[in-house]
Parts: C-alpha cells; sequence; structure tokens
C-alpha cells in the first residue's frame, strides 16, 4: 500500500490535507517509520511519488494496517444485519470485562450473533450477558451469560476507577460506574473535612454496597484515620470484605481504627454503643429512603467538632426545595447546628424526578 512518508509533528495536517483531497484511504491507519516518520495511507487516485503536491515529501510503500469494522453490527453477515436492521441494540454497559445487553424478544433468536459479534469487536470483553431486569430488594440484575470467551461463565469481574480496582459481581449486588464523579466529589468534601479537623478522620458508610466510595477515601494520603463500613446484603459485604482488604493494602496508612465491616441493617446501627458518635463522616447511599433513614443515622455523628453528612436521593424534581427542608428538619431535630446545607439535581432518573446529591456540614454539641 501507497504511504505519504512525513515527519510526525506534521501528521495531521497532512492527514487533513489528503482527505480533503479525497486520497485518504480512510480503511487503513497511520503506520509509524523509521526516523520518527510517520506514513499515510494512500489511494491509488492519489498523485504520484514526486508530484509537486507532496512538496518533497517522499512515499513508502507497506504493508497496511487496515482498520476493522466500526461497529459491532458490522460483523453480522449482510443478510443477518438487513433482516433485523433498526432493531439491534444500540447501547450497553460494560463493568469490567462483562458487556451487559439488552436482548427484546424480537432479535432474541439472533442473540448468539449478537453475543459473537460483541466479542469479536471487543476483545478486552470476556462475556456478553443478556440484561433481564432488575428483581429482589437489594436491585440486583438478573444476568443470562449468552457467550464468553474460554467457556468461562463467571460473572464476578473486577472494575478500575480512579486508579484503584474493585471487585464487583452484577448478579450479587447493586453497582453504578456512573457514580464515579460522586465518588471523587466525596473525597474531596473529605479532604476539606480532614483539613477543618487538622486530622484523618472517621467515615461511616453503612450502605456500601462493594465499597466504590472507600477507593478515593482509603487510598488518600492520610485522609482516613479508621472507618465503618457495611451493607445488609450479605453478597455484597463478601466482596465488600474482599475489596476493603485490597484497598487497605494499596494505603499509604499503615493502620485503621477503628476498621470494622458489618452486615446489618443501617437503621439499627446506631444501637449499638460502638457506632453512636464515631464518625466524622457520614454517607448515606439508599435513594429511595436515604432521607427517611437520617433521624436513625445521624446520632452515628462524632459530637463537639464540625462533622459531614453526605447523601443521595431520588425525588421529585418539582420537589427539591421541599426535600431540603426535610433534610434540615431531621439534623435539627437530632439537636444538631446546622453550619450548611445543599441539595443539587446530579442526573434525571424519569421525566418527573431526578437524583440528587445532599451535603450538610453540622455539629452535635456535647
Amino acid at each position: 500500500m501507497r504511504h505519504l512518508s512525513v515527519p510526525s509533528a506534521q501528521t495531521q495536517t497532512w492527514l487533513d490535507f489528503c482527505k480533503s483531497n479525497g486520497w485518504l484511504q480512510s480503511e487503513a491507519g497511520v503506520l509509524p517509520l523509521d526516523g520518527g516518520r510517520k506514513g499515510i495511507p494512500l489511494l491509488d487516485n492519489a498523485p504520484s511519488a514526486g508530484d509537486s503536491v507532496w512538496q518533497g515529501m517522499p512515499e513508502t510503500i507497506a504493508q497496511g494496517q487496515v482498520k476493522g469494522p466500526s461497529h459491532w453490527t458490522q460483523r453480522l453477515d449482510a443478510e443477518t444485519f438487513q433482516q433485523m436492521e433498526g432493531s439491534w441494540p444500540t447501547a450497553f454497559e460494560v463493568q469490567g470485562d462483562l458487556q451487559i445487553v439488552k436482548i427484546e424478544p424480537e432479535i432474541q433468536q439472533f442473540e448468539n450473533k449478537i453475543a459473537e459479534a460483541m466479542l469479536q469487536q471487543s476483545p478486552n470483553i470476556r462475556a456478553i450477558c443478556a440484561d433481564e431486569g432488575v428483581q429482589g430488594d437489594y436491585r440486583i440484575r438478573k444476568l443470562r451469560v449468552i457467550e464468553s470467551r474460554d467457556g468461562d461463565d463467571s460473572t464476578l469481574t473486577r472494575i478500575r476507577e480512579n486508579g484503584y480496582s474493585l471487585w464487583v459481581d452484577p448478579t450479587k449486588v447493586y453497582f453504578s460506574i456512573r457514580l464515579s464523579t460522586q465518588r471523587t466529589n466525596t473525597a474531596i468534601s473529605a479532604k476539606k473535612l480532614s483539613k477543618r479537623l487538622g486530622r484523618g478522620i472517621v467515615v461511616c458508610d453503612p450502605y456500601a454496597g462493594v465499597g466504590p466510595s472507600m477507593g478515593a477515601l482509603l487510598t488518600g494520603q492520610e485522609l482516613l484515620s479508621g472507618y465503618h463500613v457495611g451493607d445488609l446484603n450479605p453478597e455484597a459485604v463478601e466482596l465488600l470484605v474482599m475489596n476493603i482488604e485490597h484497598l487497605v493494602s494499596k494505603s499509604p496508612n499503615d493502620t485503621f481504627s477503628p476498621a470494622t465491616i458489618r452486615c446489618a441493617d443501617a437503621t439499627e446501627w446506631a444501637s449499638d454503643a460502638e457506632l453512636v458518635g464515631s464518625c466524622d463522616l457520614l454517607l448515606v447511599n439508599l435513594p429511595h429512603d436515604s432521607i427517611g433513614h437520617l433521624p436513625k443515622l445521624i446520632p452515628l455523628l462524632r459530637k463537639g467538632d464540625i462533622t459531614l453528612l453526605r447523601g443521595w436521593a431520588i425525588i421529585e424534581r418539582d420537589e427539591l426545595d421541599s426535600q431540603k427542608q426535610l433534610i434540615i428538619d431531621a439534623v435539627e431535630n437530632s439537636a444538631a447546628m446546622i453550619e450548611s446545607v445543599t441539595i443539587e439535581e446530579i442526573k434525571g432518573f424519569s421525566s418527573s424526578k431526578c437524583f440528587a446529591c445532599f451535603e450538610v456540614w453540622l455539629s452535635r454539641p456535647i
């Protein structure tokens, strides 16, 4: 294949030039050449070597790096693709090396071809799973493995997020990749709290799931001095234990005290004397019930110092102000003093509801 040899720094300029003139072989990639040069693939209709349009740039013949299909549907045979054109899945979710896709009834007969095409398109994916909806009190996905590499049908996978890794199994515990930014923001707020207190802080996360919020907190430089984490879902707690052990091993801190992991109803944590008044930062992530649970959770916050409550809720979009007042009432009814309170929409949940984050800086008198 013909390639125009250009200095690496001029690659984009010559790519644009060739493309605008209809000379660029778009199905092939740019080649790395000796001497820090790049080879731009040319069509046969491009001017011959030595033509003045090339401004002295030489031409070379090399095996082209032909690009593969840009979309998984291009890997289906033409007859199959045309048969259900317009009905193929347009979106999917990736968790670790799992790709989760919704297979509608009308295309279920083609699910094996879909899975094979998706595996060919994404070499880092191990298994293609059909999403058959959410079930049970823990909002667990019902997944069915359609196709996997090497016959590995396990749904246990590892997700890398913000520089740390977490074990996740979407068939056992709810996990949202989309909340990564919120977890980063939690770490930012925690650092502000630690700076104000002039020490490491203790966090309580009673709805921890597999522990995604703990990733940035535990790996932060001397950010946490201790933690109480847990979940009501015993299968989530099994993964939480694995993840906390891994995160602690990567932490710059030598020890954490307290350091507890429990499988228990969060609304009963305050009945444990060890937990009452034990934390500086309280995380409340049970979106359908977060605000209603606050009265039973606020006693977990330490007395005498500034503390931070951070939570997430699914609420009616036109009720943001009234829900903010419910948060204020819950805090004030616990005899705490509010320094500031904010609530803001993070993303839409439905046509009328939104997913919101609230944050309260408060102090509980001794």
